[in-house]
């Protein structure tokens, strides 16, 4: 049997939210799965930097309560950054590890690395650019996000693992995707994340504003948190506050139900990492219009599961939602082929198998 591999994952914790925290989750859950191939997983949880208090507790508590951990007998220290305090905080981290001469994974969670980078200035900037490049390995979570860490790596490879969505593919692994005749009687478009300007949520709103200049009523339903007032006075100003409508946040079965009943998914950020909503909206078996950046040049394939169009672009992305809004057989084809491709590339099980590789690649 292969020698037992000890993993060390250190990400956000303290009741942080965001998809950095999400993916440790779901990495928690696959402690079994871990253990089949002798890889024995571990979690060290840091504080965020809101507030004086939690910086003081970071260098008091975290930092002797991490260089003692790694003490332990970890073989590898798996760090998921993320922009601004998440990478200041691993960076502390990483240079620790380097006098424990302990094997060291660089994973990338977020756009931006590059302004991540450059905006930090003097000892950090050349901190952040050897952490990049002497990690022994590095992830990014799709392909477009691994070509921003190959700029630092100097030669160095990176690999691409995606994330899995563990709610959604026990949906999708019940069988087909939901006829279009049992989903909601008035067909509408699920939209699903923070309501803020890069998530495309002004030209998704221009776009529902054309279709309905061209009396093509669609309704767009978003689930989420932001500023909700915001974006109402915005529906209100391209009058079309009959065709928007806010859900709040969802949880579990309801979000579920949120996708599965929808017609279609759009999200068309200006660019997403990697996209867990729209991996969780295919495996509900929903048809994806999104943008070419990003997760979606790996998750969406073009004219079989969804189409992609220029970010920014209001009137492509109007032509793309018509193109499903108005063929009930195509949304269901696309939706149904989306659950097939992810449940092939990003189930529970492979992207487990990914991880297993990376250590065991690293540790041979």
């Amino acid at each position: 049997m292969s020698r037992e591999i000890r993993v060390l994952h250190v990400g956000p914790g303290y009741n942080q939210r965001g998809g950095v925290a999400s993916v440790l989750n779901e990495l928690k859950t696959a402690k079994s799965l871990f253990e089949e191939s002798a890889i024995r997983v571990e979690f060290f949880e840091t504080r965020g930097f809101k507030g004086a208090g939690n910086k003081l507790l970071f260098f008091a508590l975290d930092l002797p309560r991490f260089f003692f951990r790694v003490l332990s007998g970890v073989d590898i220290i798996h760090f998921h950054v993320s922009p601004r305090g998440s990478a200041f905080r691993k960076l502390i981290f990483y240079r620790l590890t380097r006098f424990m001469r302990k094997k060291v994974i660089f994973h990338w969670h977020s756009n931006n690395l590059v302004d991540c980078v450059e905006q930090s200035r003097g000892l950090v900037q050349r901190g952040l650019e050897d952490f990049i490049a002497n990690a022994d390995d590095a992830i990014g979570v799709s392909t477009e996000i691994a070509a921003d860490i190959r700029i630092f790596r100097k030669g160095a490879g990176v690999r691409v693992i995606g994330n899995c969505a563990l709610n959604a593919e026990r949906i999708a692994s019940l069988g087909s995707a939901k006829a279009i005749n049992q989903r909601a009687l008035e067909p509408y478009i699920a939209f699903s994340g923070r309501f803020v300007d890069e998530k495309g949520m002004a030209e998704l709103f221009a776009a529902v504003a054309i279709l309905k200049e061209k009396r093509r009523h669609v309704h767009v339903k978003l689930a989420g948190t932001g500023d909700t007032g915001r974006w109402v006075k915005l529906a209100e100003d391209l009058q079309i506050l009959d065709c928007i409508s806010f859900t709040g946040w969802l949880r579990g079965d309801e979000f579920m139900d949120f996708y599965r009943n929808a017609r279609m998914f759009c999200l068309p950020s200006h660019r997403e990492p990697f996209g867990i909503a729209t991996l969780e909206a295919m495996l509900c078996g929903l048809a994806v219009v999104g943008t070419r950046r990003g997760g979606f040049l790996d998750l969406v394939k073009e004219g079989e599961t969804g189409y992609l169009v220029a970010p920014g672009d209001a009137a492509q992305l109007a032509d793309a939602i018509e193109k499903v809004m108005d063929d009930p057989g195509l949304a269901w084809e696309m939706g149904e082929a989306g659950r097939q491709y992810a449940l092939a590339h990003y189930s529970f099980k492979s992207v487990c198998s990914d991880y297993v590789r990376c250590y065991r690649e690293l540790y041979a």
